[in-house]
This record gives structure tokens, sequence and C-alpha cells, in this order.
């Protein structure tokens, strides 16, 4: 089965971000072809040397792990990172620039959308 995971949530504004990315790794580790989209605020998810807010774990450690559970299929919004400023240089992991066309066909090549 062909996962895709769209994360639209800041990494502190509630613990969903955490959660999805689990739910992420979880679906993985159970052999299931995962590819996350970060759109929206989730974009921020992405950005390095983040300072997580008091009582939350850093995101960032969790978005490291993502290649070792064999998610290599990782995007972002194209627009989303223009419309927040986010520089693509400034992230933590590799990522691929999405355009609205090539989420479209990610949407379509997915047996199963989940998004947080």
């Amino acid at each position: 089965m062909r996962y895709l995971f769209i994360l639209k949530q800041s990494p502190y504004q509630s613990n969903l971000a955490r959660e999805a990315l689990d739910f992420a790794l979880a679906s993985a580790a159970f052999d299931q072809d995962v590819s996350v989209l970060f759109m929206g605020d989730g974009i921020f998810q992405l950005l390095s040397n983040q300072q997580s807010q008091q009582g939350k774990k850093n995101i960032e450690k969790t978005l490291a792990s993502l290649s070792m559970f064999d998610i290599d299929s990782i995007y972002y919004s194209h627009n989303c990172s223009l419309e927040r400023a986010a520089n693509p240089e400034q992230f933590s992991l590799n990522a691929t620039n999405a355009s609205a066309q090539d989420i479209q066909q990610l949407l379509q090549a997915a047996d199963k959308v989940f998004s947080f």
C-alpha cells in the first residue's frame, strides 16, 4: 500500500505534528510505502535549528529518523514555502520541491491519504 501523509501543522502548536510523524514512522515499520508532504504551516517543521517549546520534544530528531525507516519520498509545497518565506536551504532534511501538479500526482498515486 502507498500511504501519503500530508503534514499541515506547525511543529509546536499542538502534539499533532509529532503524532503524524510517529504514525508515518509506524506505518513504514510495517512495510508500507510511505511518502510525506509538508504543506501550509507544516513547512515550518522542516526548518533546522528549531527551538522547541517548553515540555515538547524537538521535532528535528524525529524528522532525521525518517530515512532510517526508509521514508525517502519527502516533499514540500512550493507555493506554501513561498507564502511563508521559508527558504529550502534552511531545511533540516532533503525534501523535494512539489508544484501543484506534482501534489496532484502524489494524491492520485496514493492508496491512502492521511492529512494532519
